[in-house]
């Protein structure tokens, strides 16, 4: 391989995809991603609108359904989004739910097809809830949509209690993320479903403290999460109990905002202030950020999108960043993930928004030393301590300085993480699919020649593909390496030390600069996790990492 030769297609990639990036910011110097569509979050805003107003809000539905019909699968199911992965039994219920209530005539074909795939998947045992069993908390969503839209007995939904917002805090909390579903459909179950006489005062009392509580955490423009899924199970809930109105109207506002051209909804209405940093973490390998006149809004923007004030309804201190405003809640990963961009602005550890950002996030730490994202010391699907999380957060508090003496934070993030890492050096990351991520931040983090280092480097090399990228080892398309896997491997082993010249970075490299576009970016792949088994894809996410990855080693190279 011709390194020189390299180098300068790595130079004119990079090129590229500064002026992509550069091309996409926004005035007030932010970004804005698009994340995939997704099947769910479109099936149940077409059934929120369709029971809200059928009539007037027909060409919304109409092009839903479209949408819904076009991304069904040759093989009857439904994936989890707009990207090639296969049918999953959960998303092939929802769509069918959706199609069964709407367009139960002129889809009829479809959801014949449908059941065919479920029936051959043995969807009965594999989807949540479907055989009788009681599940909790967010496989509880999916038999209760079924008995919602008459595909299951309305009186064997699994119990989703309102009375939960009766018990002390700090164990109501750890319900975390899914706590205003369980609410919103609890509601619902509480006001129409059998119950007895203790349930149904519990009922009436618990029902005005969930309804108070729901309207808290709703953003000013009706959202809550900042996530259409959740829009919709609340409409869904509130609307069948008939109670809540308010919430109902803000909740059908959401939605209308969140819709697609094309009648689609994503999973969440996007990650801006994530990809924000981001941008700044990528561009910061070319040049530097604090000098550059393009950037002092988004110094700015990061500042202002700072939580100030408690986010009381979970004990969250003030301090935090969220994934996006004004209804993403403050969480670990993004105040780890801003914090690391601010210090790449030149915005100073004396600075109070810093001083409050490290303050929260020492606050925030688990008592194992871990960070999960927004609840702690709790154990509830994803949110539960993450060595993916960790990771950062030692990164953002080792860019200010913060001390890594025996039994400080930071010591104790890291004695975490050596207790984590598994005997072949890997690590798993909650909050993203397959162990590259999570063992990529951990070589980050231990970037010292240390054995937890030197276990972490061998297993990314040992696991880079004969193509030069990292793929997803899960069995999820799409087959091959990711732009994702690939830059998130490359740049750590490039900060853990690895000459920029091996073959096995030259061969990454390679493999960046061979799969950029005619638009100077990459293809995303399935990087998020949301609940227990959603993902999305992001194109800022792809774009940003690649792109800081070819910037480190270019850096490197003329640092040599």
């Amino acid at each position: 391989m011709d390194v020189q030769q390299l180098q300068a297609r790595a130079e004119k990639a990079a090129e590229r995809a500064i002026t992509n990036l550069y091309d996409r910011q926004r005035e007030d110097g932010s970004w804005v991603d698009r994340l995939s569509s997704s099947t769910i979050a479109t099936a149940l805003g077409a059934l929120s609108l369709n029971r809200a107003d059928p009539v007037g809000y027909r060409d919304r539905i109409d092009s839903a359904v479209r949408w819904l019909r076009a991304y069904q699968r040759g093989d009857g199911g439904w994936a989890m989004a707009d990207a090639e992965w296969p049918s999953s039994p959960g998303m092939t219920a929802f769509g069918l739910a959706a199609l069964h209530e709407i367009d139960r005539d002129g889809a009829h074909d479809a959801i014949e097809r449908a059941r065919v795939f479920l029936d051959d998947n043995d969807a009965v045992n594999v989807v949540p809830g479907l055989s009788g069993e009681a599940p909790k908390t967010w496989p509880a969503a999916l038999p209760t949509i079924w008995a919602l839209t008459g595909l299951r007995d309305f009186e064997q939904q699994p119990d989703l209690p309102v009375e939960t917002v009766l018990v002390p805090r700090r164990w109501r909390n750890k319900v975390s993320i899914a706590l205003p579903a369980v609410l919103g459909l609890g509601i619902m179950q509480s006001r129409t479903m059998k119950r007895g006489l203790p349930r149904k005062l519990f009922g009436r009392i618990a029902e005005p403290k969930a309804l108070d509580w729901l309207r808290e955490i709703s953003g000013t423009n009706g959202g809550i999460e900042e996530c259409p899924m959740i829009a919709g199970f609340v409409y869904l809930g509130l609307r069948q109990a008939g109670v809540g109105i308010d919430l109902q109207l803000t909740s059908l506002h959401y939605l209308l905002q969140t819709q697609r051209e094309d009648g689609s909804w994503a999973i969440d209405r996007d990650l801006e202030i994530s990809v924000t940093a981001y941008a700044v973490m990528a561009l910061s390998e070319f040049r530097d950020p604090a000098d550059h006149p393009l950037l002092r809004r988004t110094r700015e923007w990061l500042l202002r999108n700072q939580w100030n004030k408690p986010f009381r309804q979970f004990d969250i201190p003030p301090g935090g960043w969220g994934w996006a405003n004004p209804s993403g809640w403050p969480e670990s990963e993004d105040t780890a993930v801003v914090l690391g961009a601010l210090a790449d602005l030149g915005v100073p550890r004396t600075h109070p928004a810093v001083q409050l950002g490290i303050q929260w996030l020492l606050k925030m730490q688990n008592r194992d030393g871990s960070w999960s994202e927004w609840v702690r010391d709790t154990h509830i699907m994803n949110d539960r301590p993450c060595p993916g999380v960790t990771a950062h957060v030692v990164l953002a508090l080792r860019r200010f300085g913060l001390s890594e003496s025996p039994g400080s934070a930071l010591a104790r993030a890291r004695e975490y993480l050596r207790g984590h890492q598994c005997r072949d050096g890997s690590i798993a990351s909650v909050w993203f699919r397959d162990n590259t991520h999570g063992t990529s931040r951990l070589l980050e983090a231990f970037a010292d020649g240390s054995p937890a280092a030197d276990a972490a480097r061998k297993w990314l090399l040992a696991n880079q593909a004969a193509d030069g990228g990292w793929p997803l080892r899960h069995e999820l398309p799409p087959k091959g390496s990711t732009a994702e896997e690939t830059a998130w491997a490359l740049f750590a082993l490039l900060a853990g030390g690895e000459d920029p010249s091996s073959a096995a970075v030259l061969r990454a490299v390679e493999w960046l600069v061979n799969h950029q576009d005619d638009q100077g970016t990459w293809r995303p792949s399935n990087v998020g996790l949301y609940f227990d088994d959603l993902c999305y894809t992001d194109d800022l996410i792809a774009h940003t990492f690649a792109l800081r990855g070819l910037g480190r080693w270019l850096k490197t190279m003329a640092d040599r």
